[in-house]
């Protein structure tokens, strides 16, 4: 991935009490910071909890500990990682999933991709389960998991288009996860559609 949108690795000045934390996290704690560590993610707490598997008890523990040792932040999209916790992790290659392209939408340079992100962010569809959001420059990825946890699926914002591309590897899943990725460009449709007309679909990705 990209670079992160707010802040490069490189280029920041380390903050001055970084060398005052004498706490190590524990390891629940380490896996949600490598969660976190994904390109300036903001995650729910569901979210979060989704990706690791890990217990109810347990995350918010680790949430707190996390949060009092100023390594983390909560905001109204989900937690995210602090200036501080951004120098206290790297991002473990391990924690990727492969995704694959289903549908790809043309947006007009007038559709603002903060429109997209605000209508769509957060909201919950007939067997999908909001996660989180990743901001990495210039990309903006919306991610979505099934309702029994068998595959992903992201909605990825760039200046030009959304493409909605899916974690699924079974057939069922797959066939699944095509449905899906056909409900949301409706909602996103929907959202412009009176003022822009419909958007194009690649010719590579056949509607019915």
């Amino acid at each position: 991935m990209d670079e992160s949108t707010f802040i490069r690795m490189d280029e920041m000045t380390p903050p001055e009490d970084i060398t005052n934390v004498h706490d190590e996290p524990r390891p629940n704690d380490s896996k949600v910071l490598d969660v976190l560590s994904e390109n300036n993610s903001i995650y729910t707490f569901s979210g979060i909890m989704r990706k690791i598997g890990m217990h109810q008890e347990s995350l918010s523990r680790s949430l707190q500990r996390l949060h009092e040792l100023d390594l983390i932040e909560k905001s109204q999209l989900g937690y995210k990682l602090s200036e501080k916790g951004a120098f206290l992790v790297k991002e473990d290659p391990k924690l990727k999933i492969s995704y694959t392209p289903l549908l790809q939408t043309y947006v007009p340079s007038n559709v603002h991709a903060s429109d997209i992100i605000s209508s769509m962010a957060g909201r919950w569809f007939k067997n999908l389960r909001w996660i989180g959001i990743v901001q990495s420059q210039p990309d903006y990825i919306l991610q979505w998991y099934s309702e029994f946890g068998s595959f992903d699926l992201n909605l990825r914002v760039t200046p030009n288009y959304i493409t909605v591309e899916s974690s699924a590897t079974s057939e069922k899943d797959k066939t699944d996860a095509m449905i899906s990725a056909y409900r949301i460009m409706q909602e996103v449709s929907k959202l412009y559609g009176s003022q822009y007309g419909s958007f194009t679909t690649n010719p590579n990705n056949k509607s019915n």
